[in-house]
């Protein structure tokens, strides 16, 4: 059966285990890390990313090429049909920001589930997985996924995005379509944000206005 989407673009997460080995290479990183944890979810999430890579090689004709989330850039679009996130929720988020009109597909792929056996607990032992409210499906189940998006079993899905453009007396910057919230704040976390909003069209009583 000839695959749905046939130009895939990977985007994968870089864990915060290898953010800080980079940053302790100079000096920089924080003391209080637990390093064997942050390697257990790396290694986790690498699982993933080789066993996705392989099951693409192995079992579906598709072209794919990979990209770092942090290195990620409106050219690695060129003449892709589908994004495939690869790590959490933020991975998600990221890609959205590229994704401007629409006409590209985004699913998500949660490395590092927090598994039934997590959730009950409350005491913080491991930060580091993911919730994956925004992926499709997990490295627990990658297979059964996979078939269901490149063989057209899954059902494509419209998201609203926020839009913000953010105006000053001298500039005018649009900021990327966001999938669920905007921070605007101060460069100096200490100092009193002053800014004014106000709707670009008049909103009548009754048309969801706060």
């Amino acid at each position: 059966m000839s695959p749905r989407f046939k130009n895939l673009l990977i985007v994968i997460k870089q864990t915060a285990y290898e953010s800080y080995s980079q940053l302790k290479l100079r000096g920089l990183a924080p003391k209080a890390l637990r390093w064997q944890r942050l390697e257990s979810r790396y290694n986790k999430h690498k699982s993933c990313v080789t066993d996705l890579i392989e099951t693409l090689k192995k079992n579906y004709d598709v072209n794919f090429s990979c990209v770092n989330r942090e290195d990620m850039d409106r050219q690695h679009l060129h003449g892709v049909d589908l994004v495939v996130s690869v790590g959490g929720d933020g991975t998600v988020l990221t890609c959205g920001h590229f994704l401007d009109n629409g006409s590209i597909p985004l699913v998500g792929i949660n490395s590092d589930p927090t598994s039934i056996r997590d959730m009950p607990i409350t005491k913080r032992t491991d930060e580091r997985r993911s919730h994956g409210a925004l992926c499709m499906f997990t490295s627990d189940n990658l297979q059964q996924g996979l078939d269901k998006v490149l063989h057209g079993g899954g059902t494509l899905t419209s998201r609203t995005r926020i839009s913000v453009t953010v105006k000053s007396a001298f500039s005018e910057t649009k900021l990327v379509p966001c999938l669920n919230d905007v921070l605007i704040a101060h460069p100096v976390p200490a100092s009193v944000s002053r800014f004014r909003m106000g709707w670009l069209q008049p909103v009548r009583e009754g048309d969801g206005a706060p």
